[in-house]
């Protein structure tokens, strides 16, 4: 690098105060492939010479221009399906918001029962979705391919993993983050939800799900008409002053799934993996049936109007007797 070519780069450091010394920087951010970098500094012209507007637009072409030609069209190629229906600025977003990885073979993606906001693209490898089973051994419920996608299941809904997920053989993917993903509605909204319509129609969540739901059923299920008092628990098992009054949808002796209005669709988030002492009663026959339980909550449905649906799972399954009230 010559003298004065450290000289540029040192002096694009600085806090650029002309629309040209703007240009210039956003132009040394894009040659670095550092598009939010850039993005940044067009938001920062416009905020600080608003009527910079030619300068403004120029920035805007050229980020644009060259982060189409910096995406992998081997990629775009894969998934014809979701980038086909998107605009030339929601692909250059959705590609750039996502992350390269290269991984070795057994290394775990997802673990059952646990938190995930990432969506994967398999580009290269296999991928094994399994159920974990007695004594460390697994069923395997799918194995995905070059073009498959992983994650859709806790990315399109507020739900832990339903299954554990690791690389069969050495793979090339593609992470996308679900808080970036939802911070794209300012700037181009619309492209969250046909992210969300793609993994809908082509993820392959109704297969692993479908058949876990199959193998988690032991118990019958009952839909019953009753109230709920759900007191959250601390890590340490003590009640917390936190309570939700829910309406009764279904109960098993090994779960149950109840309705909840909260108006904070972020608290709600917060509650997957968290425990609650839950205090039921319902009616069957004009009979009263009380019972109390320890659950956990597994999976979040959103209904409408800030009403939410919890499916918990108990720490330890309800008495045999429940099922002789409940089928009278």
């Amino acid at each position: 690098m010559s003298s004065s070519d450290s000289f540029e780069r040192k002096s694009s450091q600085q806090a650029p105060e002309t629309a040209e010394e703007f240009l210039f920087q956003i132009k040394c951010a894009v040659a670095d492939e550092d598009f939010e970098g850039a993005e940044r500094l067009r938001d920062a012209l416009i905020e600080t010479l608003p009527l910079a507007i030619s300068e403004a637009i120029k920035a805007a072409e050229l980020i644009e221009k060259e982060m189409s030609a910096a995406i992998d069209k081997s990629h775009l190629a894969i998934w014809p399906e979701l980038y086909e229906q998107l605009s030339i600025e929601e692909r250059n977003c959705l590609f750039h918001s996502m992350t390269l990885y290269v991984l070795p073979a057994k290394r775990m993606l997802l673990k059952y029962g646990s938190l995930n906001n990432r969506l994967f693209f398999i580009e290269k490898g296999s991928v094994t979705v399994a159920l974990p089973q007695k004594e460390s051994q697994f069923k395997v419920l799918a194995q995905l391919e070059q073009g498959d996608i992983l994650g859709e299941y806790t990315f399109a809904t507020m739900a832990l993993c339903s299954a554990t997920a690791v690389t069969a053989t050495p793979v090339q993917i593609r992470c996308l983050d679900g808080k970036k993903a939802e911070s794209w509605e300012e700037k181009h909204p619309g492209l969250y939800e046909k992210l969300l319509n793609f993994c809908r129609k082509y993820g392959k969540i109704d297969l692993i799900s479908v058949r876990k739901e199959q193998e988690s059923h032991t118990h019958a299920r009952y839909p019953v008409d009753g109230q709920v008092k759900a007191i959250l628990l601390d890590k340490n098992g003590y009640e917390t002053a936190m309570t939700f009054n829910g309406e009764l949808e279904v109960i098993s002796r090994s779960g149950a799934s109840f309705t909840i209005h909260c108006t904070k669709k972020a608290i709600v988030k917060q509650l997957l993996t968290r425990s609650f002492f839950l205090d039921f009663t319902c009616k069957n026959k004009e009979k009263e049936i009380q019972f109390t339980g320890v659950g956990k909550v597994v999976r979040v449905s959103f209904l409408l109007y800030n009403d939410y649906l919890l499916h918990v799972g108990f720490v330890t399954q309800l008495p045999e007797n429940l099922d002789s009230q409940l089928a009278l």
